[in-house]
């Protein structure tokens, strides 16, 4: 049960400490101030609750597939805001534009709140699960706090990390939140194979008996890569594509950006 705990903080609540982490340090950058993060944590909270009090009637629907639509739906969402959030964010820190200053923090909200929602409604479906059973509230518990202790000592870390590279935070954060975003469509994918949306085709390797997908070192490269032990070739090749397309992207804006070089002549020249 302890164990089980700590996993289930590392797949539900790790996502969400390493997303608030990227997408603080990223508009701070901006200099955005944060009261756009707690705004959007309220709404997640009221949200997430909904979820949860709503999960049974939405699973029932679409054949019994209602809430692998839901959650493989707002996954493949999340890539695409994070694909519209990379074309937003300026390539030299200066002043935004309105418009830009509004997509940027519709962009970052939107994820905050897509991601937020989804799996505090998973951890506390477990929780919820389990607090009632013989002998188990106590390792719950002990669970918890150890579980959301790993999960802070994280982000805080992360944070850190970025405020101490500073030079290279917006790059950094950028290539993180590639990683992170084709992890959500690889979810995505896991939850259209599993209602055979998409065919569950022979596996490329299986790379349990390196990292084991369910372990705690597993489920932390599932969060910032999207690790997945055992992948089809329609989920690697999905996966490559969408971080070469992230890439593109981003590697694009930073090249046409570039202000042309302008030749000033002096008086004698002139």
């Amino acid at each position: 049960m302890l164990i089980n705990t700590i996993i289930l903080f590392l797949r539900d609540a790790l996502p969400v400490f390493v997303i608030s982490t990227i997408l603080i340090s990223l508009l701070q950058q901006q200099g955005i101030k944060q009261l756009w993060y707690f705004l959007a944590a309220c709404s997640s909270v009221i949200l997430s609750l909904f979820l949860l009090t709503a999960i049974d009637d939405i699973s029932h629907t679409f054949d019994s597939t209602g809430r692998e639509w839901l959650y493989a739906c707002f996954y493949i969402v999340c890539y695409f805001i994070t694909l519209l959030l990379l074309t937003q964010l300026p390539v030299v820190q200066g002043h935004l534009s309105m418009r830009r200053h509004f997509v940027i923090l519709l962009c970052a909200s939107s994820l905050m709140v897509i991601v937020m929602t989804l799996n505090s409604a998973n951890f506390l479906i477990y929780i919820t699960g389990f607090w009632y059973q013989n002998n188990a509230s106590n390792v719950l518990v002990a669970g918890v706090i150890l579980g959301g202790g790993i999960c802070a000592s994280i982000a805080v870390l992360l944070y850190f990390l970025m405020t101490f590279i500073e030079r290279y935070c917006r790059i950094i954060c950028q290539i993180l939140l590639i990683f992170f975003s084709a992890g959500l469509l690889m979810k995505a994918t896991n939850l259209l194979i599993q209602i055979d949306v998409l065919s569950s085709e022979r596996f490329l390797w299986d790379s349990n008996h390196l990292i084991i997908e369910n372990s705690e070192l597993g489920q932390l490269l599932t969060v910032f890569v999207g690790y997945d032990a055992t992948p089809t070739m329609l989920q690697f090749s999905l996966y490559l594509s969408a971080i070469l397309i992230a890439f593109s992207l981003m590697l694009s804006r930073a090249i046409f950006s570039k202000p042309s070089p302008t030749i000033t002549l002096s008086k004698e020249a002139a």
